[in-house]
């Protein structure tokens, strides 16, 4: 019963921190004096809370592809490169609250809803492909550094 309850303790605080990365990036991209700039190269991310989620998604897949390749490439010469709590709390709470689909679902849907299709498909687009291409960039890049 310890194990299980200090294994959601690992992952509250992670998800702490997560979110709160995650809502400074927002409040960067919205609200600082760097939001004029963001604004002005985020328009086709539909601007500066969408591409406050895109930047936490995709930093979130290359963080994830990056985590994944070197646990696994310690794991197959016998090693381990965190405790399985501490990469719990860091890949479910760290990493999972610092990206959201729902928000990106959201942005998406609300972009659509005001006549601005192209630029809610280009959303997604740049979320999925791009977190997808950025996960596996990392993986390769941890595991040429890791042979």
């Amino acid at each position: 019963m310890i194990g299980w309850s200090m294994n959601l303790f690992a992952v509250a605080i992670g998800g702490g921190l997560g979110a709160l990365c995650r809502y400074l990036l927002t409040l960067l991209c919205t609200e600082s004096p760097l939001s004029g700039f963001i604004a002005g190269v985020s328009h086709l991310v539909g601007g500066g809370a969408s591409f406050a989620t895109t930047i936490a998604n995709l930093s979130g897949c290359l963080l994830l592809g990056a985590l994944f390749q070197w646990a696994e490439t310690l794991a197959a010469v016998g090693e381990t490169p965190l405790s399985p709590r501490m990469m719990l709390a860091f890949r479910v709470g760290v990493l999972g609250s610092l990206t959201t689909f729902s928000t990106l679902i959201g942005d998406a849907a609300v972009l659509g809803t005001e006549g601005r299709t192209a630029v809610s498909l280009t959303l997604m687009s740049v979320n999925l492909i791009c977190g997808w291409a950025l996960f596996l960039i990392a993986a390769a890049t941890v595991r040429g550094m890791l042979s």
